[in-house]
């Protein structure tokens, strides 16, 4: 099997995986409690919360563990956003999690905003002079796209909003962006911060919002998952991918005739292609059979009608189905991808001489 799905989610690291049944069998306890095995737990945890810290180079603020990403961006939704009057202001590019919720304060009355894309999948900064105002409360932008993996001018974007507004509250979603890059959330001048474990080779079921000093978030009720903050942290600290450039090299230098990659490629992880005059979905199925397991966009929109980033980059709704996405992992190597090319040549063919319908 050939896995070219890890922006969707990625297979547990095998470091991490003894690190957290180390922590189920031997430091099972409820950080909560006051004897020593609760302590201890809580000391562990504690080490976790420093070691992400670290990773995102944060001098001072709080880490505040949830189930997912999505909850995490819910969090600091909820946090931001009290009144009608508190304007939000998201990207076309955003995460179903924000894209959703945003729509959802919407039907309440909020007014929302959203900053277009430009062709090559960058944020127009030109917009965000226009729409950040003096009532914008909460502004949210992923830092690394999920659908085509743009990374983002992070810097630019903090500066364009702080321009119109210091107090707007500024949030990045870092999902995909996390342990893959070297960011520094104090130099940006970020308040806010969501990663998550399963996109590093970590574990589902683990996010983390980190907020800076004097943001007081109100912190999830319950027992901590102790073995899923270890593994999380684990993962980060032993996230080495240094053959994806190589790897992204070959796949875009070598794709069939006809194909070319969509936006600015200037992420290794992920590389997303318009096929020729061929549906995504019917190549999906075809490299599926042949145990090769491609995207064709951030996972949690797939059953959705469209795509909203390849919308905001104005491609045509046919051209929108004609996509996939190749995201590139820790195991992946050389030979997977020039397997996949080879196979994905030989179904465009297929499909061109109409042995695949």
């Amino acid at each position: 099997m050939i896995y070219l799905d890890n922006a969707a989610t990625t297979k547990i690291n095998p470091t991490v995986l003894q690190a957290m049944q180390m922590v189920e069998q031997n430091n099972f306890y409820n950080a909560n409690t006051l004897y020593l095995g609760g302590v201890r737990a809580a000391q562990m945890i504690d080490q976790a919360r420093t070691s992400l810290m670290q990773k995102l180079h944060a001098t001072d603020g709080q880490i505040i563990f949830t189930n997912t990403a999505t909850q995490a961006n819910h969090l600091i939704i909820d946090h931001c956003l009290h009144r009608p009057e508190h304007q939000l202001v998201i990207t076309a590019g955003d995460h179903n999690s924000v894209y959703l919720a945003a729509k959802a304060r919407e039907q309440r009355g909020y007014i929302i905003n959203t900053v277009p894309l430009q062709r090559n999948g960058m944020i127009d900064l030109t917009a965000i002079d226009q729409l950040v105002n003096d009532k914008t409360a909460l502004f949210i932008f992923s830092l690394v796209n999920s659908d085509i993996g743009t990374y983002q001018d992070a810097a630019a974007i903090v500066s364009a909003v702080r321009a119109r507004n210091p107090k707007t509250h500024i949030h990045a979603d870092a999902a995909q962006a996390f342990a893959k890059f070297d960011f520094d959330v104090t130099k940006l001048g970020l308040d806010s911060v969501t990663i998550c474990g399963h996109k590093i080779h970590g574990p589902k079921g683990v996010g983390t919002l980190w907020v800076r000093t004097g943001i007081n978030v109100e912190t999830p009720h319950g027992t901590l998952n102790n073995a899923a903050i270890v593994g999380l942290a684990t993962a980060a600290e032993n996230f080495h991918c240094p053959q994806v450039t190589t790897l992204h090299r070959y796949l875009v230098e070598h794709l069939p005739t006809g194909c070319r990659v969509n936006g600015i490629n200037n992420n290794p992880y992920i590389t997303n292609i318009l096929l020729p005059n061929v549906f995504g979905e019917t190549v999906l199925n075809a490299l599926s059979a042949k145990n090769i397991y491609v995207g064709l966009g951030s996972a949690c929109a797939s059953h959705s009608k469209g795509n909203r980033t390849l919308d905001a980059m104005k491609l045509s709704p046919k051209e929108q189905k004609q996509v996939l996405r190749i995201s590139l992992g820790m195991n992946n190597t050389l030979d997977d991808i020039k397997t996949f090319l080879a196979e994905l040549t030989n179904t465009l063919s297929a499909i061109r001489n109409h042995d695949i319908l």
